[in-house]
């Protein structure tokens, strides 16, 4: 992710967002840097796609993982109020408060509800 030349980091983006204690839900993820939980990067990349919910953290959880990512090739992230599914997420935002996809390190989109 650049802006004027210069990479932003998935760290960076997310602290646009005002802490919070909601609900978090990683859709689609293929990055670079070290999994949550012990985890390889192909071992998580593998349980995101495989949720029907996504895979979901907590604010800080999010905050922590976030500083282990050197880049990310795609990303889609929710935080909902209650849990949608994939297939959902284009139509029934009704429950979203955030969310953030990023597509190639090249490419973010930022939106509040």
């Amino acid at each position: 992710m650049s802006k004027y030349n210069k990479k932003i980091s998935f760290f960076e983006i997310l602290s646009n967002i005002p802490s919070n204690n909601a609900k978090w839900y990683i859709f689609e993820f293929d990055a670079i840097g070290k999994a949550p939980n012990n985890l390889t990067m192909s071992e998580f990349e593998d349980l995101v796609l495989n949720s029907k919910y996504g895979y979901q953290m907590s604010w800080d959880e999010l905050l922590k993982f976030s500083k282990e990512i050197e880049d990310i090739n795609n990303l889609i992230l929710v935080s909902s109020t209650t849990p949608v599914e994939f297939d959902a997420i284009e139509t029934d935002t009704e429950d979203f408060l955030v969310r953030l996809e990023i597509d190639d390190s090249t490419f973010w989109e930022l939106e509040f509800y």
